[in-house]
């Protein structure tokens, strides 16, 4: 699933139950000047009107077990599959990168507006993270006429080698898409989600069969969505960060069970995140 969401266009989450909710309603988050930076939306409008081939659907399987077996963490890789690829299509992939040391983590991440906290809601303490960062080719896309010289390259290589397929690494960049934090205390985790929305907007799918409530509310001032499904009493605390000049924005979420963390713990734990993120 993290691997799907790191492709979307507008990065967001799909949660679906089997039990319908009456009061189905959709909110979005404003900056300062009024503008639209993060909004929910039905499943129904998930790349609609695209329709994925039965070939599509099996290539990008087989696509992704290879590369998770084949790529080491935190490497990236071009990929052109031999069966279901009558276009002659590539693949491009990531694997994640995991931190079990917080001061490792931090050092990594170059933007330092990005706040990562010690510990959240009194507590519940760093345990681990993954981050997704992107590759050259994700910063700097290839021309069509220079994609389509690879993938011939690669297909050359995968017929010739006779194993199914062909790899071409890909340098990576100390740009990251999306940071997940795990907090723990005993057996109860708290997860702060960042996604790097590089001057768009966030977003949310949320299937229209699913129950669940969503509000919006002010926390220091900010706004942010608070989103609570059924009957799993998961919480979810959303609110974007951008920067004075525009340039970068930044989507943290905040998600606990309810039967744990309370709205109002969420909303402690933003505020604390909010007090992190303006500190010098």
């Amino acid at each position: 699933m993290k691997y799907k969401v790191a492709l979307t266009a507008v990065v967001g989450m799909m949660l679906m139950t089997s039990t319908s909710y009456a009061a189905v309603q959709y909110h979005s988050l404003k900056n300062k000047d009024g503008e639209v930076v993060y909004e929910t939306k039905s499943t129904k409008t998930l790349e609609a009107g695209k329709t994925e081939s039965e070939d599509e659907r099996k290539r990008f399987n087989a696509f992704f077990e290879l590369k998770e077996k084949v790529l080491k963490n935190g490497e990236a890789g071009l990929f052109y599959m031999v069966a279901n690829n009558p276009d002659h299509q590539t693949n491009l992939g990531t694997k994640l990168t995991p931190f079990q040391n917080l001061a490792q983590l931090r050092d990594k991440i170059t933007d330092k507006s990005v706040k990562i906290a010690d510990s959240v809601n009194g507590n519940y303490k760093f345990k681990e993270a993954e981050v997704l960062f992107k590759n050259a080719q994700e910063v700097n896309p290839p021309s069509p006429e220079e994609k389509k010289a690879m993938a011939e390259k690669l297909r050359k290589q995968a017929e010739k080698s006779k194993k199914g397929y062909a790899m071409m690494p890909i340098k990576m960049t100390d740009q990251f898409s999306n940071i997940w934090v795990t907090y723990r205390n005993g057996e109860d985790t708290i997860q702060v989600t960042i996604t790097n929305l590089n001057k768009k907007n966030g977003g949310m799918y949320i299937d229209e069969q699913s129950e669940f409530e969503q509000e919006k509310v002010q926390v220091k001032g900010v706004e942010m969505l608070h989103t609570e499904f059924g009957p799993s009493h998961v919480h979810n605390l959303t609110w974007v960060y951008e920067s004075p000049d525009k340039k970068k924005r930044y989507a943290y979420n905040v998600q606990g069970n309810s039967d744990k963390i309370s709205k109002e713990s969420l909303m402690k734990i933003a505020e604390s995140y909010l007090e992190l993120i303006n500190s010098k």
